[in-house]
């Protein structure tokens, strides 16, 4: 047995034993089998690669792991049909399901591959009016922190020069303090301890000063808020032009896709070539089973099931009796 047919075999999951006692013609089925597999696992491993470089971002390794995950899924959805012993009408119609299901995103993958140049100049347009939506709005926000810290600068000023007015005016002030003393006196013979008030005046500074200055150190931050802003404002339109050219997706590449396809002919019509030849290639394995005659691996597999659904009802008889 050469290398093509194991290799058939390990893809489609058919019994290199049971083929070897088969004739050519299954050794023919299967090799067209593994041909049609090996298509698509070409065909969806550059798609895989191609999704997980332009969307995902991930390095060479990483693409080839998605590469081969797209491979794996695609063959063991062909196995369900390549192994189904009895295949029927609904595992058919299920199968055409997945098949232009599967034909619409990897179209959609591949053109948006195809067209990235195309994709890149209607990108272009939609930044920039993502930029201007977004820059006007952001503007807005910084013009109302702007009026916010300029209305409390202008209130501490307006406090500050009537609270100075009044430091001017007195800049010290008589402080009273009391404290007490005791002292212990002798009263009809009896020892009492009576309280000695003092009250002492010092003249201290105002002490609205303080106020002042914290009110001036306050000023001193909502300035260095007000230029922080204020340079925010200068460059806003560029930082948001550059957070849109980061933040592009996959979903806003394809919609700027569809817009290519539905206003550009030739465009129109390549997506539409190429999703019927993915369709075709991905309904090309069950064309091929529900198509052909069944051959004699299929036969002997058949017969193998056969005779082991007899022993096994001859021995629940047996053990019925």
């Amino acid at each position: 047995m050469n290398w093509w047919i194991k290799l058939g075999c390990k893809l489609t999951g058919w019994n290199a034993s049971v083929l070897a006692q088969c004739s050519e013609a299954s050794r023919s089925q299967l090799s067209k089998y593994t041909s049609a597999l090996l298509i698509l696992m070409i065909v969806w491993s550059i798609i895989g690669f191609c999704f997980a470089q332009r969307y995902i971002g991930l390095p060479l390794w990483g693409c080839v792991l998605v590469a081969l995950v797209f491979v794996t899924i695609v063959v063991m959805i062909e196995r369900q049909i390549l192994l189904a012993i009895h295949p029927t009408k609904t595992l058919a119609t299920f199968r055409l399901v997945i098949a232009i299901v599967m034909a619409m995103v990897g179209s959609t993958i591949f053109d948006q591959t195809m067209f990235g140049k195309d994709i890149d100049k209607q990108m272009a347009d939609t930044i920039e009016q993502q930029t201007a939506d977004l820059t006007q709005k952001r503007a807005g926000v910084i013009d109302g922190k702007l009026s916010a810290i300029n209305a409390e600068k202008d209130s501490l000023d307006r406090l500050n020069s009537t609270l100075q007015a009044d430091i001017n005016a007195n800049p010290w002030i008589m402080q009273r303090s009391v404290t007490n003393s005791q002292e212990k006196l002798v009263v009809n013979g009896k020892i009492k301890t009576v309280n000695n008030p003092s009250v002492t005046t010092n003249q201290v500074a105002n002490p609205k000063q303080e106020v002042v200055n914290a009110n001036n150190e306050k000023i001193k931050q909502l300035a260095e808020q007000e230029k922080e802003w204020s340079r925010k404002k200068l460059t806003v339109e560029e930082d948001t032009r550059k957070e849109c050219k980061a933040n592009v997706g996959f979903l806003e590449e394809l919609e700027a896709m569809v817009a290519i396809i539905t206003n550009r002919w030739v465009a129109g019509a390549f997506y539409g070539i190429f999703f019927i030849l993915l369709m075709s290639l991905e309904l090309f394995v069950v064309a091929s089973k529900m198509g052909d005659k069944e051959c004699d691996y299929e036969m002997a597999v058949k017969g193998a099931e056969r005779v082991r659904m007899a022993q096994l009802n001859s021995a629940f008889e047996r053990v019925d009796k």
